[in-house]
């Protein structure tokens, strides 16, 4: 089996584990880089933006896509 192969099926099968992976790798290189307070601020407007972006794309209001997004989904 080819390696590529082999890091392709393996990410196929465990996305959740990768993207998690991923964002940990990011975060730390920004925490080693920017410091902790830096980073906070970058992560809480990433943040933001992907509320206003639901909003956008659910044509919702920013704050009903914020209610949604803490929501128990479990709970209906």
């Amino acid at each position: 089996m080819d390696f590529l192969t082999y890091i392709k099926d393996l990410i196929n099968s465990n996305p959740g584990k990768t993207i998690g992976s991923c964002i940990g790798l990011i975060v730390g290189i920004m925490i080693f880089t920017l410091g902790i307070v830096k980073t906070i601020i970058v992560v809480l407007l990433v943040f933001i933006g992907f509320i206003i972006g639901k909003s956008r794309d659910e044509d919702i209001s920013v704050t009903e896509a914020f209610i949604r997004f803490f929501t128990n989904r479990d709970a209906e």
